[in-house]
């Protein structure tokens, strides 16, 4: 039996995925954790400030969703940092076709 662990949301978040983590959890649909934060919102605007405190508590205390390694992940690996690395100047750049001084809407 896997337990299912409340995290913070990846995919769902605003500010840090706090609400967004209570509905992956509930499994609330994206249209019911948009009410929420809309309402969550307002009373924190109307308690003096105290509900945004619970929710940057909230958001120390839960931990990170896990990583999915997938598609989702970047390959930076062909990329330098460095403007004369060597791996850029192996690559052959595509030639340029040339411009055609006939076309008509080339005068614009």
């Amino acid at each position: 039996m896997s337990s299912k662990q409340l995290t913070k949301s990846r995919t769902n978040k605003k500010i840090s995925g706090v609400i967004g983590g209570f509905g992956d959890y509930f499994g609330w649909p994206e249209d019911v954790v948009l009410i929420i934060r809309i309402v969550y919102a307002i009373f924190a605007f109307t308690s003096f400030g105290s509900l945004i405190l619970v929710y940057f508590i909230v958001a120390i205390i839960l931990p990170d969703a896990p990583k999915k390694n997938g598609k989702n992940k970047q390959d930076f690996s062909g990329f330098s940092q460095w403007p004369g690395d060597k791996n850029n100047q192996a690559k052959k750049r595509k030639d340029v076709t040339p411009f055609d001084d006939d076309d008509e809407w080339s005068q614009f």
